[in-house]
């Protein structure tokens, strides 16, 4: 009796003298522990960054980008550098205590974490809704904010995919007057997941590699054109029932093209998803910049929905 009271005395003891981790987040690189929860954040990831914002978590230090709507405030925040290339001296005056690296500047990782501990949150395109519940449960937990997540979303996604069961769709990425196709495990592949639809075409192999960008004018160049046809040509003779396009030149408020670059194609504007009016224009800056945010995916299910349904 008198060894087990000595024991639990130890034990106790321990206890109290062992640093207690008040944040704990496991991110693409393992788990990043703090002895207290950061009250300084900067973010280059724009989906963190809207997660952050849903959460009620102030980031101090954000991207030159253009904020609209709920991250409108982040306007007036501190610049940091740019979604590719970070500002170390600007980074350095901030002093921040926990920094988030995003996929464009994930090259930057290493030096980030000189200036302070640093983290990557990425979607997976393969299986982004794994990947966008299990990233934000993640960032909710290390905050204590689990019982805000995820729920967001859960009731108008259910919705959304009960309106498209049973239903084929196919995504198109508008610019320049030109029109390409994702394809589940492409970077908007997530869109079939996200809507409920089944690609028309086929997903894209777990070990294809990216082609280089071929010169303009080149042998390789023109394939690619010819290839790029073809594919548009084979969606077209599927007959979606749902076109989702996103216009790349209207990023940032640029000029909307898509609509007229569908109008004039020969082969997509004969489809009866053209003709019927079955297009989804995708947001632009929900899709291309922000991506899978809490707050960001919540506003493009509901959108999608009251378009789909």
């Amino acid at each position: 009796m008198k060894r087990t009271s000595r024991l639990l005395g130890l034990c106790t003891a321990l206890a109290l003298t062992m640093p207690v981790m008040a944040f704990e987040l496991v991110h693409d690189g393992g788990t990043l522990t703090l002895d207290q929860s950061p009250s300084t954040i900067a973010s280059f990831d724009l989906a963190v960054l809207d997660s952050l914002n849903e959460l009620g978590i102030e980031v101090a230090g954000v991207p030159k980008s253009t904020y609209a709507g709920s991250l409108e405030k982040y306007n007036q925040a501190a610049k940091v550098g740019t979604l590719f290339e970070p500002d170390y001296p600007a980074l350095e005056k901030l002093s921040p205590q926990l920094i988030f690296a995003g996929g464009r500047s994930q090259k930057a990782l290493q030096e980030l974490n000189k200036i302070a501990p640093s983290a990557s949150l990425n979607a997976d395109p393969r299986a982004f809704m794994e990947s966008f519940r299990s990233n934000n449960m993640a960032l909710a937990k290390a905050f204590q904010k689990e019982e805000q997540a995820i729920q967001a979303i859960d009731e108008d996604l259910k919705a959304l995919h009960a309106a498209n069961q049973g239903k084929t769709g196919a995504f198109l990425f508008a610019i320049n007057g030109n029109v390409m196709a994702h394809v589940p495990g492409d970077r908007f592949g997530y869109a079939y997941e996200l809507a409920g639809l089944k690609s028309v075409l086929p997903a894209k192999a777990p070990d294809a590699v990216a082609a280089p960008r071929a010169e303009p004018g080149s042998e390789a160049a023109k394939a690619a054109a010819a290839a790029r046809a073809q594919t548009i040509a084979a969606i077209a003779q599927a007959e979606p029932d749902w076109l989702i396009v996103l216009d790349r030149g209207a990023i940032n408020g640029g000029e909307k093209t898509a609509a007229n670059t569908l109008a004039k194609h020969p082969e997509l504007s004969q489809t009866q998803a053209y003709k019927q009016g079955r297009v989804y224009y995708a947001d632009p800056n929900g899709w291309y910049v922000i991506g899978g945010g809490l707050g960001n995916l919540k506003a493009i299910t509901a959108d999608m929905l009251a378009t789909m349904k």
